[in-house]
């Protein structure tokens, strides 16, 4: 999203839209992609030699679960964008890109899960235990430390 300083006058002025996911810049990234398209609703107001930017940014993501490594989509909102731009006479334009992506990558949980009843994959067998039973210890899912307790202590 590119603002024209032009344009800018005293007054506060809103800017809504859509940018494509592809400016996130993550088509190689193995856990998150963007799907949809990215909004903005942003406010500039003028202040002396600065320009405030502030606003609400939405992202549609799938993120592959922490648990059951299962694809889900999921909605990324971003209600305190903050940035602030030094305007001068060489400033022609101000590119957002940059800012836009770097509040939705820090935005994104450090562990997506695609629901808090998610029950995860077995650490035996591999099954996903969201869809069936597992198989190898049935009724009693093992935990990670199952090994550990089978260990002759004495």
């Amino acid at each position: 999203m590119i603002i024209e300083t032009g344009d800018l006058q005293q007054k506060d002025r809103r800017y809504t839209g859509e940018e494509p996911a592809s400016i996130l810049d993550i088509e190689h990234d193995q856990f998150v992609r963007g799907w949809g398209s990215i909004t903005y609703d942003l406010t500039t107001q003028r202040l002396n030699e600065d320009l405030l930017v502030q606003g609400t940014l939405t992202a549609d993501m799938e993120c592959q679960c922490a648990r059951c490594a299962e694809w889900s989509k999921n909605s990324l909102r971003v209600a305190g964008f903050v940035r602030s731009y030094s305007l001068s006479s060489a400033n022609e334009s101000i590119d957002l890109t940059d800012d836009i992506r770097e509040d939705i990558l820090l935005a994104l949980p450090m562990k997506v899960v695609c629901s808090d009843t998610c029950r995860g994959l077995c650490p035996g067998c591999g099954v996903n235990l969201n869809k069936k039973p597992c198989a190898c210890h049935p009724g009693k899912s093992p935990t990670a430390w199952h090994v550990l307790d089978q260990l002759p202590l004495i």
